[in-house]
C-alpha cells in the first residue's frame, strides 16, 4: 500500500507542477470515446477515437485511432498488444500521419471507494514527417476518480478525477523533439456515471509539450465518453 501511494503521489506532484504553469495560452477542444469490449473471462478488445480541435472549432486538427487486444491476469492487472493511426493537420492543410505499435500493463484496485488505475505503456512509432523513422516512447499513467455523490457501491452517481500522464522519448529522440521529456498531461474532471458500463466526464488539462528548443502549454477542454461491455 505504501508504493501505491507513493507512486500516486509522485504523480498528483507532477500534475500540479505542470498547472502551476498555466497560462492564457492556446485552447485545444477534445473529444475522447473509448470502450472495453469483453470476449470472455480473459481477453477484451479495447478501442478508442479521439478528434481534436484548435480553440476555432471549425476543423478538426488530429485525429487519433487506436485498438488492442488485452490479456486479464486476474481481476487487477492485464496486459494488452495494440496498434494506432494518429493523423494531424498542424497548418489546415498539410496532413502528417503516425503508426504506432504499442505494449500496455495495467493495474486497477481501490482504496475504499476511490479508484485508482496505474498503466505503463511502450510505443513503437513510426514517423511520417521524419522519413518513417522508428522512435520509441515510453508512458506512465495514474488516475483516480472519488464519488461525490453515488451510491454504495459507486455503480451510479457524480465523481470528480485527477489524472497525469508523463512521456519520455526513449530511443532515437531526435526523430521525436530531441529531448528525454516528450509531454506532461494533468487533467481535473467532474463526470457521472451512469452504471456499470456507461460514464461521462468533463475535463480540463494542461498539456506540456517540450519542442524542439521549447516547452509549449495548450489548455485542453475534453469530453469523455467510456462505455465498457
Amino acid at each position: 500500500m505504501k508504493i501505491k501511494k507513493t507512486v500516486l503521489l509522485l504523480f498528483v506532484a507532477g500534475a500540479f507542477q505542470s498547472f502551476s504553469f498555466a497560462q492564457s495560452g492556446p485552447k485545444q477542444f477534445w473529444l475522447f470515446v473509448t470502450h472495453t469490449q469483453k470476449i470472455n473471462d480473459r481477453f477484451n478488445i479495447l478501442a478508442d477515437v479521439q478528434s481534436r480541435s484548435e480553440q476555432n472549432l471549425n476543423q478538426i486538427n488530429t485525429l487519433l485511432l487506436r485498438t488492442a487486444l488485452a490479456y486479464n491476469i486476474n481481476d487487477q492487472h492485464s496486459i494488452a498488444l495494440g496498434y494506432a493511426y494518429k493523423g494531424d493537420w498542424p497548418d489546415g492543410e498539410e496532413y502528417e500521419y503516425e503508426h504506432r505499435i504499442y505494449q500496455q500493463y495495467q493495474y486497477e484496485f481501490k482504496i475504499k471507494r476511490i479508484e485508482v488505475q496505474l498503466r505503463g505503456r511502450f510505443e513503437q512509432r513510426f514517423l511520417q514527417d521524419s522519413g518513417s523513422h522508428l522512435a520509441m516512447r515510453a508512458r506512465g499513467f495514474a488516475a483516480v476518480q472519488f464519488p461525490i455523490s453515488a451510491n454504495e457501491d459507486f455503480t451510479t452517481g457524480l465523481f470528480a478525477g485527477l489524472q497525469n500522464e508523463l512521456f519520455l522519448n526513449v530511443l532515437n529522440r531526435q526523430y521525436a523533439n530531441g529531448h528525454l521529456f516528450d509531454q506532461n498531461r494533468p487533467y481535473v474532471s467532474i463526470g457521472y456515471r451512469f452504471s456499470e458500463n456507461i460514464e461521462t466526464s468533463f475535463d480540463y488539462g494542461l498539456m506540456a509539450d517540450q519542442g524542439e528548443e521549447k516547452n509549449t502549454f495548450n489548455n485542453v477542454f475534453r469530453i469523455s465518453l467510456t462505455t465498457n461491455f
